[in-house]
């Protein structure tokens, strides 16, 4: 892999579909696509990321970015959720999605987990940073 961010839609999601072949080659645990978008340049601000692995995508989600999840599931009839997470002491929930289709899919659906459920603007950041 020789790139490992992209700010334009397109690109975004072919980064995704190459860190998760990357990934596949390597045989690593999982790869981690990490948005980086701060808006309010809070130092305490934690990017939305999306993990993939074997099939499966995890991610964290507040209650409002749960409701906008099932808005993107209701696109992709190949993602259906497998578990769903909370704890007391965690801000949110986590997420883990399987995934019954191909990478090129998959890259469509992180590009609208980030847009859509994260809210991030149009030119975000997407960094591969864990393959």
């Amino acid at each position: 892999m020789t790139r490992f961010e992209a700010t334009e839609s397109a690109e975004r999601v072919a980064l995704a579909v190459d860190a998760i072949a990357a990934h596949r080659d390597r045989e690593s645990a999982f790869c981690t696509l990490e948005a980086d978008d701060d808006p309010s340049d809070d130092p305490d601000f934690l990017p939305p990321w999306v993990q993939y692995a074997d099939g499966t995508l995890n991610l964290d989600c507040t209650d409002e970015e749960l409701d906008a999840l099932d808005g993107v599931l209701a696109d992709f009839g190949a993602f259906t959720v497998e578990s769903q997470d909370s704890h007391e002491d965690a801000p949110g929930t986590n997420v883990r999605i399987e995934a019954q289709t191909d990478d090129e899919r998959v890259g469509q659906f992180v590009e609208r987990v980030f847009r859509d459920v994260y809210e991030l603007d149009e030119e975000f950041r997407l960094w591969a940073v864990e393959v």
